[in-house]
């Protein structure tokens, strides 16, 4: 396998694999090279659009309106391996991970990907993707442990993005979340998908209180995802379930949430379990991801017991099998 060395800002990082079409270049568990004896293997996701990128005054465009996409990250000793599929978008010319938290701009931390014709900074040269791609996969080196140790402890203060042509500062981007179980990086490239609520809301109950007074409680979700997916609890107040129009289901047990600004729900990791057929779109669901959330916060103040009130609500759903 050919490899090509270059500097990044105080680390050198080696590009180890770049695949075609959506089979993935990968190197297994085992594979040779770089101090791996003994190293966590961590896993990350990232739920990407051109709404999240931040514009700086007089730089070039960002922000594909049409643009979304999904990243997968492995991180073990000094390899990261990465998988993108996107849509909407032109054929990226760059891809990288930067460190900055949500609605901020960061320095380029891990380079990817870089075109010749690609403008974006700091990134490992590359021949240009073929047009028509939707996806691109490969696997870099990178020495320094400090960066890749911040990433594992604090994934939430970087961000992946993908630069094109059209959108030279950068086309889509998304906040990294870790996974909270292993995943195989060729399965989530071919089948791990991301679906959006185009309609939805959260609804809570007016009940009681220990206290004696009343308050809005979380009784369900109505919502449709992208693909026709339908989300809702399995009975009010029960674990949330979704359903696939093949057929296949799963519910969710949460496990981890993380605050996601004033105003907005917070964004959840949720174990899943199959509900539904053995066969289809969810079927082989194992995790799934809430992000990037807006609105969907129980009405504040007083209530009337046994009152409803459906809060209208976005997010990104990202199942991962």
């Amino acid at each position: 396998m050919k490899r090509k060395a270059l500097a990044v800002g105080a680390a050198a990082v080696v590009v180890a694999a770049a695949a075609a079409g959506t089979a993935l270049a990968v190197l297994p568990d085992d594979a040779a090279g770089g101090d791996r004896s003994g190293a966590e293997t961590v896993f990350f996701a990232g739920s990407m659009s051109g709404d999240q990128e931040v514009p700086t005054p007089g730089g070039p465009a960002v922000g594909d309106k049409d643009g979304r996409a999904l990243v997968f990250l492995r991180v073990r000793g000094d390899e990261v391996a990465y998988a993108f599929t996107f849509r909407g978008i032109a054929t990226p010319t760059a891809g990288h991970v930067h460190q900055g938290g949500r609605g901020k701009n960061g320095d380029v931390k891990i380079p990817f990907f870089m075109s010749s014709a690609s403008s974006a900074p700091s990134a490992p040269s590359t021949s240009k993707l073929p047009d028509g791609r939707t996806s691109v996969t490969g696997t870099v080196k990178v020495p320094d442990r400090e960066l890749l140790a911040s990433l594992t402890s604090a994934p939430g203060g970087f961000y992946a993005n993908l630069h094109t042509g059209e959108f030279p500062g950068g086309a889509v981007r998304g906040q990294l979340h870790r996974l909270a179980a292993p995943v195989d990086m060729d399965t989530v490239a071919r089948r791990g998908f991301q679906a959006s609520v185009v309609r939805g809301s959260q609804v809570y109950a007016c009940v009681k209180q220990p206290d004696g007074s009343a308050a809005f409680t979380q009784e369900n979700v109505s919502a449709a995802l992208g693909g026709n997916i339908a989300h809702s609890f399995v009975r009010p107040g029960g674990a949330p379930q979704w359903k696939a129009p093949d057929g296949s289901a799963v519910t969710g047990e949460v496990t981890d949430k993380a605050p996601n600004g004033a105003g907005n729900i917070p964004e959840l990791d949720l174990k899943a379990t199959r509900s539904g057929a053995d066969k289809g779109l969810l079927a082989d669901t194992r995790e799934v991801l809430r992000l990037n959330t807006r609105g969907g916060v129980a009405p504040a103040g007083t209530c009337t017991p046994g009152q409803r009130a459906a809060v209208p609500y976005t997010a990104d759903y990202v199942f991962v099998p």
